[in-house]
């Protein structure tokens, strides 16, 4: 039997979380940890270092997106092993296309797979889970009509 897709959502605005969750389950993945920050989400992937993706806001309290990824690369229990890193963020600055090119070419090393601009559609979020490895995204079934 094939292992369930697990995803972990770090955002320090629980909506967005919630939002999240909810696109998620649209997209079928239904096997989802979440966390209000970097130290948060540290403390939960020791708990559960079997998640197959993260998804990150790149500008938190306690500890931003960037350092929370090298982190996860130093930890123990999931050294040897890449989990791709999809950052969220509202920067401006990362609008631009070259830029945000340059900003993934340095952030590669420590796992971030690609940048979602907030607000970012279901769509957007099912392109940057598929360039994530290992990840086919799959409708979820749904219902014949007038059933």
């Amino acid at each position: 039997m094939e292992r369930l897709f697990k995803v972990l959502v770090v955002d320090d605005v629980k909506s967005v979380r919630l939002l999240i969750q909810q696109k998620l389950n649209e997209l079928g993945i239904t096997q989802i940890s979440m966390a209000g920050n970097g130290v948060e989400a540290l403390e939960l992937l020791s708990n559960e270092p079997d998640i197959d993706v993260i998804l990150c806001d790149w500008h938190m309290e306690q500890m931003d997106g960037l350092r929370f990824c090298a982190q996860v690369q130093r930890l123990p229990y999931i050294r040897g092993r890449r989990i791709p890193v999809v950052f969220m963020t509202c920067d401006d600055r990362l609008v631009d296309p070259e830029k945000r090119s340059r900003t993934l070419e340095s952030a590669r090393g420590i796992g971030i797979v690609d940048v979602l601009m907030k607000p970012f559609t279901i769509d957007d979020l099912k392109s940057a889970l598929a360039r994530c490895a290992q990840f086919e995204p799959q409708a979820p079934a749904r219902k014949a009509p007038g059933r």
